[in-house]
This record gives structure tokens, C-alpha cells and sequence, in this order.
């Protein structure tokens, strides 16, 4: 597809901004990042690991000396709690191994479709089609999607794309997202595929 092609050469080093080593790492940093920047969570995460670096060391650390590591990330309680039971779940329920499959991966506490497809394409490789709101956002201005259902969003990308190109398009979609087709006033101006944008809100210049 030409827009894909054009984002392409416009973001060449598209990809998640998190910082992670593994999948159980994406899993955390992932869960730490729902409402709040990547770039916090990048600040705290390598004390997280270097304290409790597996499964095990997290499911049994303590609320308190955790909370102290992540406290600058928001709803940090909630989720200290959440990364806890899921770590827990992870070592009785499947060998202290990641998942790799959505239906299990969505048990785990704290763990929606968007986070599991996220470690799924990034921690594993395999194609999915995670919909954040810069990916849901860029698809309904593009008319792939006339939903604002992440899932019924994912769906209709799915049809789109081919399987082997899912990662990638959601890199893509969430540069445009994150650097350009923003929320309250995108750059239409620097955009690279505004000509095959039908959005009827572009923001033709600065002014």
C-alpha cells in the first residue's frame, strides 16, 4: 500500500520506545505504561529489573520497597499490585514462562488485548496488531476504521494488511500518531500522506 510505503521512508526507525530485555520485561514496562509516558517508565524500569529481574524475584517482592521504585509512574499502587499477581500467575499457571498466546495472556492481571498484542509483536515476534490511541486515532482519519473500538479497530486493520506486514504497520501508525497526527491539532502541513488523508479537520498550516 502506498501510504504504508511513504511512512515507511518517513520513519524508518518506527518501533515501540520502551526499553526492555525480554518478553517478561516488555510485559511489565507495558503494564506501567498505560497512562503514562513511555519515557518515565524507561526512567524507572532499570532499577525495577535490577532489583527483581525474573518472574520469581517480582511475584515475591515487597509492596512497599516496589512502590518506592515506580512511584513517578501514575496509578502506581494499582499496578505494583497488578505486575505482582501477574508474576505470580506466570510462575503457577504457565512455568514462570511468558505466554504467547492472547487467551492466556489476557488472564494475567493487568493485561488487556492491547498489552498482550504488544508482547506478542515485540517480545515474540508474532504478528498482532496492538491499538493504541495513536493507532486508533491515525485509522479513523485515514477511514481504514470508523470505530473507536480498539478491538473492532484491530479487526478492520487485519483485513487491510496482510499478516506479515501487522507488526510494522502499527509502528508506523503510531509514529504519524505520536509526531504528527496528534489529537487536538495535527500537523496536516508536515504530514507525508495528507493527500490521501479524507479527514475533514486537517490543520492546512502553523497558524
Amino acid at each position: 500500500m502506498k501510504i504504508i510505503d511513504i511512512l515507511e521512508k518517513r520513519f524508518p526507525d518506527a518501533c515501540l520506545l520502551l526499553n526492555y530485555r525480554n518478553a517478561f520485561e516488555l510485559l511489565v514496562v507495558t503494564i506501567l505504561a498505560a497512562q503514562a509516558p513511555d519515557e518515565r517508565v524507561n526512567q524507572v524500569s532499570p532499577s525495577l529489573f535490577q532489583k527483581y529481574p525474573n518472574p520469581a524475584a517480582m511475584a515475591e517482592a515487597d509492596d512497599e520497597e516496589m512502590d518506592k521504585i515506580i512511584q513517578t509512574i501514575s496509578f502506581y499502587r494499582q499496578k505494583g499490585r497488578n505486575i505482582r499477581a501477574m508474576s505470580k500467575k506466570i510462575i503457577k499457571d504457565f512455568q514462570g514462562e511468558v505466554p504467547k498466546k492472547v487467551e492466556e495472556l489476557v488472564q494475567l492481571n493487568g493485561v488487556g488485548r492491547k498489552t498482550a498484542n504488544i508482547v506478542l509483536a515485540n517480545g515474540f515476534g508474532i504478528p498482532a496488531i496492538p491499538v493504541d490511541t495513536h493507532v486508533a486515532r491515525v485509522s479513523q482519519r485515514l477511514g481504514w476504521s470508523e470505530f473507536s473500538n480498539p478491538d473492532q479497530i484491530e479487526s478492520d486493520l487485519a483485513k487491510i494488511f496482510p499478516r506479515e506486514k501487522w507488526i510494522r504497520v502499527t509502528h508506523l501508525l503510531g509514529f504519524l500518531g505520536r509526531y504528527i497526527c496528534q489529537a487536538k491539532k495535527p500537523k496536516c502541513w508536515e504530514c507525508p500522506v495528507t493527500n490521501w488523508c479524507p479527514y475533514p479537520g486537517k490543520t492546512i498550516s502553523k497558524d
